[in-house]
């Protein structure tokens, strides 16, 4: 499977926002989740699917939910 780069521009009041989320997760994943992590959870339930659905090469995130609810960050 292919995978392709989205870059996307935030504001920073945004980019505090997704800065806390993985400090807050931090706590249950026992690591702090990257940026692009948070952003992969978000999409997730944005459009009500799972990345191990569509994203077979993911090292960290599928390690992450292991054990976590994926879906605890709302």
């Amino acid at each position: 499977m292919s995978r392709n780069q989205l870059n996307i521009r935030v504001s920073d009041e945004l980019e505090s926002l997704i800065d806390k989320k993985r400090i807050d997760l931090a706590s249950t994943m026992k690591i702090i989740p990257t940026r692009s992590d948070i952003v992969r959870y978000a999409l997730e339930s944005y459009l009500g699917i799972t990345m191990n659905e569509t994203d077979q090469d993911r090292r960290t995130t599928d390690k992450l939910k292991k054990g976590t609810s994926a879906r605890g960050y709302k």
